[in-house]
């Protein structure tokens, strides 16, 4: 359970500090307050991404030089420094020097608006969700993935300084490479897709009497990316890219059938968004038998009002749990933060 967040210059917030005293912590205020910025920053803490940005740029206030994240659980201190050159993170006051030693003891899911790009966004989002979650839990993963990224770049860039007249042994060698740890992504990915879709059978008909199932698509299975490695290397040369493999892989939502991005409502897809994230909380505490720490970032907007109080009545008591919205809410429990503009 987190106890206490310390910002500086991160986003809006030139300094604040915030004590948590019940699993429950509900941010509420008006837009602009910083609402989003605070769970963001724990989000960051944890993973070392921002759920709003890929420029990491952005999350330092306008004219500073650095911000910084600390974050106390009842167990340890969590410190993230984030500057222009780049990060700088530690726990208990131990510097970690690979940010991936540093991934993975903090352990939050998020839900925000922006995910719902899990059903209509672009397979890269869908690809950095598989990759970020899993690589929380599974440090081989986290090896695999950052092997096959290092030897991608390395074909990709003999492929553009080849010709198709040229020797392919080089080409072949790193081929073979990419193969190797190409088909554990590939493993990996089906056992993390099956295993959500376990939870998820299990939490999603309490919201809904839809049917609803992730369908993982492998760009390539194991046995056509050995053949394409093998009998494609002039296309590549030609296009001077690596054209099949893990990093084209993507999955959609299957709804009732078909594809929830055609199929379902608005509504619809943010609610299973929402259940998918509480079936990975499920996940998450299954692989480290650990409490996980649940951000819910204006999770009830678009819901009416019984689904809203079906989602409250059945969130995680067992988990913490740190939610904004812009207007607050009733209950027993509840530690209440009033944010405002500064």
């Amino acid at each position: 359970m987190i106890k206490k967040i310390s910002l500086k210059q991160f986003r809006n917030h030139q300094e604040l500090e915030l004590k948590f005293d019940q699993p429950f912590v509900y941010i509420y205020g008006n837009n602009g307050s910083g609402k989003t910025s605070i769970l963001e920053s724990i989000y960051f803490c944890a993973t070392t991404k921002s759920h709003r940005s890929s420029d990491e740029k952005e999350l330092i206030k306008h004219g500073e030089p650095f911000a910084q994240i600390k974050v106390w659980t009842e167990e340890d201190k969590y410190e993230l420094i984030l500057s222009k050159t780049g990060k700088r993170a530690s726990i208990n006051s131990v510097e970690k020097r690979k940010i991936s030693d540093f991934i993975g003891h903090l352990r939050v899911v998020m839900f925000a608006p922006e995910d719902l790009d899990l059903v209509k966004g672009s397979p890269l989002t869908r690809r950095q969700f598989m990759d970020m979650e899993w690589m929380q839990i599974n440090k081989t993963y986290l090896r695999h993935l950052n092997t096959y990224k290092h030897v991608l770049k390395q074909r990709n860039s003999l492929l553009k300084k080849i010709s198709i007249e040229d020797d392919y042994t080089f080409l072949n060698i790193l081929g073979d490479q990419l193969y190797d740890v190409g088909i554990e992504i590939i493993k990996e990915r089906r056992i993390f897709m099956d295993e959500l879709n376990q939870h998820l059978n299990q939490i999603y008909p309490r919201f809904s009497n839809h049917q609803i199932k992730l369908i993982y698509k492998p760009d390539v299975d194991e046995k056509g990316f050995r053949t394409y490695l093998n009998k494609n290397q002039k296309q590549d040369i030609l296009y001077q890219a690596t054209l099949a493999g893990p990093h084209r892989d993507d999955f959609y939502i299957d709804f009732n059938g078909f594809d929830a991005k055609t199929y379902a409502s608005q509504g619809q897809q943010r609610l299973m968004v929402v259940a998918l994230k509480l079936a990975l909380l499920k996940l998450i505490e299954s692989h480290t038998n650990k409490q996980v720490v649940l951000l819910l970032d204006d999770v009830l907007s678009e819901l009416d009002q019984e689904r809203q109080k079906l989602f409250l009545e059945f969130l995680p008591k067992e988990h913490q749990i740190i939610m904004n919205s812009a207007h607050p809410i009733e209950g027993k429990h509840i530690h209440m933060i009033e944010l405002t503009k500064e």
